[in-house]
């Protein structure tokens, strides 16, 4: 209401009583509604849309940064608090990356990010503070989506994000920059693009790093920064550096006091578990595990964390040949995947592959190929983003078809799942030479 007077005062005559008289009347309409419950005015679009061509470029520039403070001010940030303390306004909380309970948050309000992008390019002059918090909220409305399972495109959100700091001077922009690199990041790699997804990550790693070398602290920004890099090295086969980054990220977390394990410690585990090194893989996911249940409960609901904890530890038994222990931590994994992020996310298709492969073993092939469809139905919303994951579980579903004796539809699958990992890999092999080892090799480490 405020910023509606600021408007409306410099226009010929303004009176509150008038304003608050139209405004009633306007209620009574279908042009605005009003929702008491949940405390909330919506105005039609082409309402919206009228009231915004008759407002001089002052006021537009008013309006739009008042609008992006509103919305960050409500807005439930996934990254952790920057490491330098801003100059810009904080949001309704910080650190709740994976978090699902700040999902519907999210969602309500993700519509009206949508629409002040597609006025931003219309406003110009903009300030630099109204524009690096602009990128701040596109970042974190992106990387919401990320969340809930997209992969691409997003809006346009993070190019916009990341042409405002371009030409930034602010003094917050360093921090909003390793933020973008960040979610970009972590974005390419859960989409194989693994090279794309080292640049970032380090350029992200490099940027954080200057600035807590600078401040002389170590904060969750610092670790989040170590955690990061160190999948990027695990996933290219440096072992040794991936632990080290990892150890060195676990470290500065515990330091910080509070400690409750997280997704951190499974990606250790893996860079542990390739090496060979399954004691300490051991004593690392049991302890991570009950640390969780220690502190949230056994089963949480908070993220997807503990689950892939459990696909870990399902993972480690299964090298350990123990694939009773193997199945019920993946069942488990399963079943904490489906209550967090739901049955349609990618990490959920990673555990059903896991459970075909158990379910296979067994000899129930025919429920072993009705969790290869779930995959495959997930991974096919995006195949180009998930052709790495749809060659292996192909590759899977043929040799289910082999074990129960359907020679056709084994011939069949085998050839698929060929071709596509000769599309990823631009490396054509003989069809019978491929083992399961090669198609593993092709997908994140973290899925395998």
């Amino acid at each position: 209401m405020e910023a509606s007077a600021r408007l409306l005062c410099e226009s010929a005559s303004f009176q509150k009583s008038n304003y608050i008289e139209a405004r009633t009347e306007l209620m009574q309409s279908s042009l605005v509604r009003r929702d008491k419950q949940k405390q909330q005015i919506s105005v039609h679009r082409i309402v919206q849309d009228a009231v915004f061509a008759t407002m001089d470029l002052t006021n537009k520039r008013f309006m739009f940064d008042q609008i992006v403070r509103m919305l960050w001010a409500d807005w439930p940030s996934a990254m952790p608090q920057p490491s330098k303390e801003p100059e810009l306004p904080q949001p309704k909380s910080t650190g709740g990356r994976l978090h699902v309970k700040r999902w519907p948050v999210c969602a309500s309000l993700y519509p009206h990010v949508l629409k002040i992008h597609q006025l931003w390019a219309t406003i110009s002059g903009l300030s630099e503070t109204t524009n690096l918090l602009f990128a701040k909220l596109l970042t974190e409305a992106a990387w919401y989506q990320k969340e809930r399972g997209r992969t691409k495109h997003f809006d346009g959100f993070f190019g916009s994000a990341q042409s405002i700091c371009e030409i930034s001077t602010h003094p917050d922009r360093d921090s909003v920059l390793a933020d973008i690199f960040f979610c970009l990041g972590s974005i390419a790699m859960d989409t194989n693009d693994f090279e794309t997804s080292r640049i970032n990550k380090e350029r992200s790693f490099d940027l954080v790093f200057k600035i807590c070398k600078t401040l002389g602290r170590e904060d969750e920004r610092l670790y989040l920064a170590f955690a990061e890099r160190g999948i990027t090295r695990t996933q290219d086969c440096r072992y040794e550096e991936g632990e080290a980054d990892l150890k060195e990220a676990l470290r500065i977390r515990k330091s910080l006091g509070n400690y409750i394990p997280r997704s951190g410690e499974a990606n250790l585990s893996w860079a542990l578990l390739a090496q060979g090194k399954l004691e300490e893989c051991n004593t690392l996911l049991l302890d991570s595990l009950a640390g969780r249940e220690k502190a949230l409960g056994k089963d949480d609901r908070e993220s997807v964390r503990t689950g892939l904890i459990l696909y870990a530890l399902g993972n480690l038994r299964a090298a350990q040949k123990e694939w009773g222990e193997s199945f019920e931590y993946h069942r488990r994994a399963w079943r904490h995947m489906c209550a967090t992020v739901g049955e349609k996310d990618f990490y959920t298709a990673n555990v059903a592959h896991k459970l075909a492969e158990h379910l296979n073993r067994a000899g129930q092939r025919d429920e072993a190929i009705a969790m290869i469809n779930l995959a495959l139905q997930i991974w096919s919303v995006d195949q180009t983003a998930h052709l790495n994951e749809i060659a292996r579980t192909t590759f899977l579903m043929a040799k289910v078809f082999e074990g129960g004796g359907k020679t056709q539809e084994a011939s069949i699958a085998l050839k698929v799942a060929c071709r596509l990992r000769k599309e990823v890999t631009k490396v054509d092999r003989d069809v019978q030479s491929l083992r399961t080892e090669d198609f593993d090799e092709i997908v994140g480490f973290w899925a395998r």
